[in-house]
């Protein structure tokens, strides 16, 4: 994973109920989202989520390590962020400026056909709800959707899947996985029922993306110790121990029947009915 630094001082801090990431242009001359959470665990999180979600073919967006200077940081603009928060590099997603994230207020553009229409890979959501199920992220839901609708040049949209944080029940697998309840996944949601509700291919979609389930489970089992080496030192992660519980809890095979399951169950119970 590439490491950039920042070439200007911050630009602003996204005020959002967890994080508060910073908008950051780094020496590639691109704007960057950028998370600096004081706990590395967390910032773990966003990294393992994100290089497995493009395993499973999960759009988000571009990711990096990022050093942002002291020098960057007007203390008095921004007398919230402490210095030493940034001594370790810390977790970019590139900024989407023609994205926007997806709340109740864009409900009604999703009930016009003409609108979802130019929805490409409609599926992607319901492979995103299947990932969170997998990865037990309690903080994608109906209250809190963290998906950017973005617009392509070419007019067509699809989603990206952003914050990962509270992936593994909102902990570092302390206590082992447990499922997530309904509540806590986006396919008991209007838009869910609104994209799927009548959908003749609902079954076919259900099955083909539990066949890639196992596909793209065991390809991240196989690619986890790649994708640990990508931790740097400096977030001072217990590699072995992530590597036990992560093998131990993720890529057991009483948890992916349980992930199914729950999915199918989801989709029968909140978008089949």
């Amino acid at each position: 994973m590439k490491l950039l630094h920042t070439i200007e001082d911050v630009h602003e801090i996204f005020d959002t109920q967890g994080s508060s990431p910073l908008l950051v242009t780094c020496d590639d001359f691109r704007d960057w989202v950028c998370k600096y959470d004081r706990f590395p665990k967390y910032l773990f999180n966003e990294l393992i989520a994100s290089e497995f979600a493009k395993l499973w073919g999960i759009k988000t967006p571009e990711t990096s390590l990022i050093k942002v200077k002291s020098k960057h940081i007007p203390s008095e603009k921004f007398p919230q962020l402490q210095l030493g928060w940034f001594e370790k590099e810390c977790f970019g997603s590139l900024y989407l400026e023609t994205s926007k994230e997806l709340d109740h207020t864009m409900l009604s553009m999703f009930q016009e056909k003409s609108f979802r229409d130019k929805i490409t890979d409609k599926s992607d959501f319901l492979k995103i709800a299947l990932f969170d199920i997998w990865m037990a992220n309690e903080d994608r839901n109906h209250n809190n959707f963290n998906l950017l609708l973005y617009v392509s040049p070419k007019k067509t949209n699809f989603f990206y899947a952003i914050d990962h944080v509270n992936i593994f029940n909102s902990s570092f697998l302390d206590y082992g996985i447990a499922e997530l309840t309904e509540d806590e996944s986006i396919i008991k949601t209007d838009i869910a029922k609104i994209l799927f509700g009548k959908d003749r291919k609902l079954t076919e979609i259900v099955n083909n993306l539990i066949e890639m389930f196992y596909i793209c489970t065991k390809k991240c089992e196989n690619k986890l110790e790649e994708k640990l080496s990508l931790v740097p030192d400096s977030w001072n992660i217990d590699k072995d121990l992530i590597r036990e519980r992560i093998t131990n809890n993720l890529f057991s095979e009483d948890w992916k029947a349980q992930c199914e399951t729950s999915f199918r169950e989801f989709i029968q119970s909140f978008v089949a009915n």
